[in-house]
Parts: C-alpha cells; sequence; structure tokens
C-alpha cells in the first residue's frame, strides 16, 4: 500500500515537472501599444478597385486616379 502512495506521488511530480518545462514563458510586463489612426483614416471606406487608393463613403470618384464610383 505504501508503494502505491509512493509512485503516485512520483508519477504527479512527474507530471508537475514536465508541464511547467513544456510551457513557454510569458512576460507579463510586455503590452504591445498600437497608435490610434489619424482623424481622416477612421472614416476610409473601402479601398479603389482599380488602384486600391483609400476612399471615403462620400466620394463620387477616386480621389487618387479619378475613376468615377457607381
Amino acid at each position: 500500500m505504501l508503494e502505491i502512495a509512493i509512485a503516485s506521488v512520483l508519477i504527479a511530480v512527474a507530471f508537475v515537472a514536465v508541464g511547467t518545462t513544456s510551457r513557454p514563458m510569458l512576460s507579463s510586463n510586455v503590452t504591445e501599444v498600437l497608435p490610434a489612426p489619424a482623424v481622416e483614416e477612421q472614416f476610409v471606406d473601402l479601398p479603389c478597385p482599380w488602384c486600391h487608393a483609400p476612399t471615403r463613403e462620400d466620394d463620387s470618384s477616386c480621389p487618387s486616379c479619378g475613376q468615377p464610383f457607381g
């Protein structure tokens, strides 16, 4: 009976040892701060289908290449 208890403890220790070494070390001090978009970029709609320039919803033509929308 004592042998079973000792074997169980050793197996549990082995699982804990293997489980802690296989996890990647994560640093809680590292944070990523992304810059806020500029005011004019907040209202950018889909890109122009011809030149892929950013457009706004109220544009009737592409401000970059001049292709009319619609």
